[in-house]
């Protein structure tokens, strides 16, 4: 009887996780290429229009810049991925091929993209319009 119940649980534990499995649930949100930091952007905002784009290496983060020289940063959270269009004065710092920013936002958290050479040319760019506060 003892060994009836205990195969039954684990049948079901087997079956559950199997569902949650096809069901996608558990999993890390990631930014696969450009194109998807595109749309998630578009998610977010339907009125920012992206012109240049930098998706860290891992998936985990995107910066995107449009036009008027706006900012979007884009983090995973869970599942799923939370966005800001940051407005100055923010910190930026450049660490090797690692870009740090701190949004005016304390429940948005600071964002690391590992983003490569392209990390210095953003940071320039950030130095450049004077948006930032270079830590």
């Amino acid at each position: 009887m003892k060994l009836l119940l205990i195969g039954g649980s684990l049948v079901g534990i087997l079956a559950l996780t199997l569902l949650s499995r096809l069901l996608g649930l558990g999993e890390e949100a990631r930014i696969v290429n450009e194109d998807h930091a595109l749309a998630v952007a578009e998610e977010i905002d339907d009125g920012f229009a992206p012109v240049d784009v930098a998706v860290d290496r891992a998936g985990y983060a995107a910066l995107l810049r449009d036009a008027r020289g706006r900012l979007m940063l884009i983090r995973a959270h869970g599942g799923h991925f939370v966005g800001r269009v940051m407005t100055a004065p923010f910190k930026a710092r450049l660490d090797r091929d690692m870009l740090t920013l701190e949004p005016d936002d304390p429940m948005f958290g600071s964002v690391t993209l590992k983003l490569g050479m392209a990390a210095s040319v953003w940071a320039s760019r950030l130095r450049g319009e004077g948006k930032t506060d270079h830590g």
